[in-house]
């Protein structure tokens, strides 16, 4: 008993060790303030005419586009944090910020651990 304990003890933490080299999958949130007189409907018209572009984007596993009352932006799932920093790079941020007036919040947060919900592919 006491050596099958230690024999699965040291391949868990074989297994960790190993998966420790693996890149891992990095949430974004990324903010920008919604500039007048810019409104809900042109921005839901601007995401559908964007989304091609991000179903393109090598490393982005899913995204999605976001609006509060006052701005902006999405939340985003990548492969790993080098596709993410990829993607928002300083001169993204420079477009970003010519294009909308104000700089963009980008947040990054590692994603261990992802699920999929009980009503995946059904009705919300």
């Amino acid at each position: 008993m006491f050596r099958m304990t230690i024999a699965a003890a040291s391949l868990v933490l074989a297994i960790s060790t190993a998966g420790a080299a693996l890149a891992q999958p990095v949430a974004v949130v990324v903010e920008i303030k919604t500039p007048p007189p810019i409104t809900r409907p042109i921005l839901e018209g601007e995401f559908r005419k964007a989304a091609p572009t991000y179903q393109k984007i090598p490393g982005l596993i899913r995204k999605y586009f976001t609006v509060t009352g006052d701005t902006f932006g999405g939340i985003y799932l990548w492969k790993d944090r080098a596709a993410a920093e990829a993607w928002f790079s300083d001169t993204w941020r420079a477009r970003a910020k010519a294009t909308y007036g104000s700089e963009p919040t980008v947040s990054y947060y590692d994603a261990p651990m992802i699920i999929e919900g009980a009503n995946i592919g059904g009705a919300p």
